[in-house]
């Protein structure tokens, strides 16, 4: 009889240890364009994974890195208007702004390194905001997917 009762206590650990072990191997290129085209992003060209990351339980966390096509990253850049001020960021924690409720904030802008489209979504009262940061690096041909729930 105990040894029902563990089993039945530890397969839900298991399975769920399981699935977050396997969900970051089983991300495929649809999930990518899938992703992306939600911000209006589509890679016409072949593309490669380099990585794939999740997880966090307090600050849920998925990151991804694409090899794309010169001409993908040239259409990224071409559909977006770039704020002329580098480095202008969505600021967000700062008592002055309600986190939880609100419209979707939205910004382009540039540093050094890098062009950054940037998406902040209040998700309403008591649920965390979703912050997205897609960035399609100025010198090489990697675009970077980082969502935050925090």
């Amino acid at each position: 009889m105990g040894t029902i009762v563990s089993i039945v206590l530890a397969l839900p650990f298991f399975i769920f240890t399981l699935y977050l072990l396997v969900d970051d191997l089983l991300f495929s290129k649809s999930d990518a364009r899938k992703l992306l085209s939600e911000h209006q992003i589509t890679l016409n060209d072949d593309f490669k994974i380099i990585s794939n990351q999740s997880g966090g339980l307090r600050d849920y966390t998925h990151q991804f890195a694409l090899s794309i096509s010169e001409k993908d990253k040239q259409s990224f850049i071409d559909q977006r208007i770039w704020s002329k001020k580098m480095d202008e960021r969505i600021e967000v924690h700062t008592s002055a702004v309600d986190r939880y409720e609100g419209d979707t904030l939205r910004n382009n802008y540039h540093d050094n390194d890098s062009y950054i489209y940037s998406m902040y979504r209040p998700n309403g009262k008591g649920i965390v905001p979703t912050f997205i940061t897609i960035r399609v690096s100025k010198s090489k041909n990697t675009l970077t997917y980082e969502e935050i729930l925090d």
